[in-house]
């Protein structure tokens, strides 16, 4: 309710500190695949006993490190900016993967950022669906971010997959922030088997990394070529398939290099959301629904539901029997808030649309 709730200097609402955590269940996959979207048959089945091999990560970078004032830090679900590199797959988990990615290769799409993606790899794969929708990952990861997660509510953000580009004058992926809060990037081909095309961050905050890029905070979701001081970036090693790091991605800057020469480099990215929805949801519709992927509009629709029923079942429960009716309009007004604007959003971009 917003009573219970302080903002912090960042402009961010945060949580007090005897509030209670309001953990929303994951949503249910949907029924039926956007059009557009066709799985693949004959697959291997997925087996989290087989397929995973997990580690701790080797090293934990958090938002104080990354300058973060006090207010972002208590306005975001998890402490952890950056964490890796640790083991997810087995040699058979990631030799899988890889080899659905290579079947999937030729629907691929580029952009100005990115130079060779997949889109709705869970609409595509089974395999990959049961693999990042799986509740020992959402678990493992949970304990790395220290608060709990569970798979994007968005099926479309639950995996991107990232190609090496045929024009290796073209970085992987350039400079930018996430439009979701939470992701790994996970090597499924062998990175000592190529030249180039390392991953990196910025250690330090987006208001920062916009200063030195010229570029507006909001602006840094397209990505920018322009380099950066080197003292300033971490490469992230990984040393070998199957392994991954954890980031907050959208408050941290990061890159995917260009490769030196050509080879085979895919990463699978899968995003997760806090369920936690005491936390503002760091998602950019606004963003999102532009990139004219099949099925965004029903997809953001349904995660602005999920989150609104997180906050209108804490309305339920927490809301005190003695409230006055302002009070209780606040918590109804606070709990739809973002179902309301997301619901003016599509408005105008159905308008916009039939207009052209």
């Amino acid at each position: 309710m917003n009573r219970n709730v302080t903002t912090q200097g960042s402009g961010a609402a945060a949580p007090e500190g005897n509030e209670p955590a309001r953990l929303a269940d994951a949503p249910g996959f949907p029924h039926q695949n956007p059009s557009g979207y066709v799985a693949l048959d004959d697959e291997p089945r997925f087996d989290p006993r087989r397929h995973f091999a997990f580690t701790q990560p080797e090293r934990t970078w958090t938002l104080a490190d990354f300058g973060y004032d006090k207010g972002t830090i208590a306005a975001s679900p998890s402490p952890v900016a950056v964490a890796g590199p640790f083991r997810v797959l087995s040699e058979e988990g990631a030799e899988t993967a890889r080899a659905i990615a290579l079947r999937l290769k030729e629907l691929g799409r580029q952009s100005d950022r990115t130079a060779s993606y997949l889109t709705g790899g869970v609409y595509r794969s089974r395999f990959l669906r049961d693999l990042f929708t799986s509740p020992e990952l959402a678990a493992f990861l949970s304990s790395v971010a220290g608060t709990a997660l569970a798979p994007h509510s968005m099926p479309s953000q639950q995996l991107y997959v990232n190609y090496a580009p045929e024009d290796i004058t073209r970085h992987v992926d350039t400079w930018h922030t996430d439009s979701i809060g939470f992701d790994i990037v996970l090597m499924v081909t062998d990175p000592k088997a190529i030249k180039g095309g390392l991953f990196q961050f910025f250690r330090g905050s987006r208001e920062e990394a916009a200063r030195l890029l010229a570029a507006p905070v909001a602006g840094l979701i397209k990505g920018s070529s322009v380099e950066l001081p080197p003292d300033r970036i971490e490469s992230m090693p990984f040393p070998g398939p199957g392994h991954a790091l954890f980031q907050q991605g959208n408050l941290v800057l990061h890159r995917a290099t260009r490769l030196m020469e050509k080879g085979e480099r895919i990463t699978m990215v899968p995003g997760f959301v806090a369920r936690d929805t005491r936390f503002a949801d760091p998602t950019n519709v606004g963003s999102i629904v532009n990139w004219g992927e099949p099925g965004i509009p029903a997809e953001l629709a349904r995660h602005k539901a999920w989150f609104a029923h997180g906050r209108l079942e804490a309305v339920m429960s927490d809301l005190p029997m003695d409230a006055t009716p302002r009070e209780a309009a606040s918590a109804l007004r606070h709990a739809i808030a973002d179902a309301s604007a997301l619901a003016d959003l599509l408005d105008r971009t159905g308008s916009t649309e039939a207009a052209s």
